[in-house]
Formats: structure tokens, sequence, C-alpha cells
């Protein structure tokens, strides 16, 4: 499951920012906030349909490039991943 974490703002010349609880803000564009919105304990299955729904790219190539932005905002700490298995979340 995806959550995000952290807020969204802007720099001072309207570009903008993922926050994260620490408040380190990341510049990114409007795409990447909508799709960091959609982070709302969705599964990655259910993310990438999302996406591809609204894309002209091949599966393939859609999901490689949400596995890249996934593991960018998870290093900038704006989204969570948890794993769900037996009946119980772990975090990774």
């Amino acid at each position: 499951m995806i959550y995000r974490r952290g807020i969204v703002g802007n720099d001072e010349d309207g570009t903008p920012l993922l926050i994260n609880d620490s408040g380190e803000g990341y510049r990114v564009s409007a795409t990447a906030i909508s799709l960091w919105n959609m982070c709302n304990g969705i599964t990655f299955q259910e993310f990438l349909y999302e996406v591809l729904r609204i894309s002209s790219d091949d599966e393939l190539s859609v999901r490689q490039s949400l596995l890249e932005m996934l593991s960018q905002l998870k290093k900038a700490s704006v989204i969570e991943i948890k794993k769900v298995k037996e009946n119980s979340i772990v975090s990774c």
C-alpha cells in the first residue's frame, strides 16, 4: 500500500513543492503532485491501472516510470510504502 506523507507547498517563484515531515522541500512538477495525491492507501496495481487509464504509453513503460518515481518519493520521505503480508502490515 502506498501512502502520502508531508504536504504540498510552493516555492517563492510558485514552483510546486512536496514537503516531508522534517520540513525538507522538493521541487516537483504538477504531474508529480497529481500522482502523489493518488497515494492514499492505494496498491501499486491500482495505482498502475489508474495511470494507464490516462496514459498513451504501454504498460511496461508506465510501470517502470512509476517505480522510479515512487523510489524517488520514498527517498524524499513524502510517501510510505507498506507491504501487506498474511493479514498484517509491515513497513518496508
